[in-house]
Formats: C-alpha cells, sequence, structure tokens
C-alpha cells in the first residue's frame, strides 16, 4: 500500500496543514476564489492567481489532474535538477517523484504544495476512496494490427507531432478518417482507457478520456516513438491520417 502526503508551505512555529492518501485515493488542493469549492487543503491566497489541482495515489506513481479554468500548474521534483513538468489546465500526468513541489506556472509569489510519496508503503489516509485500477502498474500489450491500435494512432498524432498544445481529435473526426462510425471509435476510446487503466477523476468534462489517453501516451516515450511511426508527422496532403497499411491489415 502507498501513502502519499500533500502539504501546505510550512511557517515558522505553526504546523503545517496537509492531508494524507493511500493507494487509490483521491485529495484536491488549491487556491478558491469564490469560497465555496470544497478542497481537502484549501490555501491562502497570497497572490490573484486561483488554481486547483487533484491527486489520485498509485501502486507505483501518483497522478495529478489540473482542474484550473486557466491557470497552468508545475511539478518539480526536488531531488532533481531538471525543469518542471508543466501541467496544463484540464490535463492530468503520472510521477514518482518522492518529493515534488505544486504550485501555479510563473507566479513565483502563489502558494503551493508540497507532495511526498511512498511507493508501496503501509499507512492511514484521509482521502475518499478512487478506482481501483489505479493501483496496477500498468505496462500492456499493444496489437498493431487491431483496430484500436489505428484510433489510439489517430486520436495521438497531432499532439505527439504538435505538442500538447495542439487540437485533440474528436470521435466524430477519428471516425471520419478510419472510415468507422463515432460509437464505435467512443467504444475503442472507452477499451483503450480501461486497459492502460487511466483512473477516473472525481471531475470530468466532455471529452476527458481522450485528453487522459494523449496525456498518457505522451508520459511514456516507447509508446509515443512506437505511436509516431503508425501515425507520421501530418502534412497539408495527408492531415493527421493514419498511414493507410494499418489500415489495411486491421478488420472491421
Amino acid at each position: 500500500m502507498s501513502v502519499l502526503t500533500v502539504q501546505e508551505p510550512a511557517e515558522r512555529r505553526c504546523s503545517p496543514r496537509r492531508f494524507s492518501l493511500r493507494t487509490g485515493g483521491t485529495g484536491t488542493f488549491g487556491v478558491c476564489g469564490c469560497g465555496d469549492c470544497s478542497l481537502d487543503l484549501r490555501l491562502a491566497a497570497t497572490s490573484s492567481v486561483h488554481f486547483m489541482g487533484e491527486i489520485a495515489v498509485g501502486r507505483h506513481e501518483w497522478l495529478i489532474a489540473n482542474l484550473s479554468d486557466d491557470i497552468s500548474i508545475t511539478v518539480a521534483d526536488v531531488d532533481e535538477s531538471a525543469e518542471p513538468t508543466v501541467v496544463w489546465p484540464g490535463e492530468w500526468q503520472p510521477f514518482s517523484h518522492d518529493m515534488a513541489i505544486v504550485k501555479p506556472l510563473a507566479e513565483a509569489q502563489a502558494p503551493s504544495v508540497t507532495v511526498f510519496f511512498t511507493p508501496g508503503g503501509t499507512g492511514g489516509g484521509t482521502g475518499q476512496g478512487g478506482c481501483p485500477a489505479i493501483g496496477r502498474r500498468l505496462d500492456p500489450t499493444l496489437d498493431p494490427d487491431a483496430r484500436y491500435f489505428a484510433v489510439l494512432a489517430a486520436l495521438c498524432a497531432p499532439v505527439l507531432w504538435g505538442g500538447p498544445e495542439a487540437p485533440v481529435p474528436t470521435s466524430a473526426e477519428i471516425a471520419v478518417r478510419l472510415g468507422l462510425s463515432p460509437r464505435a471509435v467512443d467504444s475503442h476510446i472507452d477499451y483503450l482507457v480501461d486497459k492502460f487503466g487511466i483512473p477516473v477523476p472525481a471531475s470530468r468534462s466532455n471529452g476527458w478520456k481522450r485528453r487522459a489517453l494523449t496525456t498518457h501516451v505522451r508520459a511514456r516515450e516507447s509508446l509515443a516513438r512506437t505511436l509516431r511511426q503508425a501515425a507520421p508527422r501530418p502534412t497539408a496532403t495527408t492531415g493527421n491520417h493514419v498511414r493507410k497499411g494499418l489500415l489495411c491489415r486491421t478488420p472491421i
């Protein structure tokens, strides 16, 4: 059982507020401007920036979702000097840092939280229960001849070649490219979300599964490299179509 703790900045002679989670648990934190949002850790506003995040705990990693409308947040590994990872609004990303600082992007005066993570540890948690699928170590084998693989390649092509700000295709757009119905595309996306064990966030919006899949792929370089080979860089004449050979091998 893993244990994760989210803690506000410590002040002199004061015990910082915090909450702890076990495997499968989720918790929220941030600065709320309206005062009505239910957060497990509400931070004091030290600037005009209001942001919110959600953390989910797995056995080998933890995931953070940016619930903010227009504020990006960063996750910095305390033990490494590498550049912080940016989590865009509406996006979630997995991490395995033992200790990390989470705060709004480019806002030096905004409050932050520190995340402490012990994979496979033991202990209690105060957060709500989450999806048990998050607890699995996920490294599924993909069949490049399967129709779901073509759907995944078409879905991820724009962000793999254009970066995280590239628009995520709709199910209808993917359906047109692959000669499927939008309902069939949605079924393949549901299958992929379950296959990768992507947890269901507490706060969901339309299209969250497609965005979660593209984020999952971007965070795994070997998978991203495989999909880049299946969906070459889009050009003015080819658009975002996956290569025809992939589709010809795949039965309907």
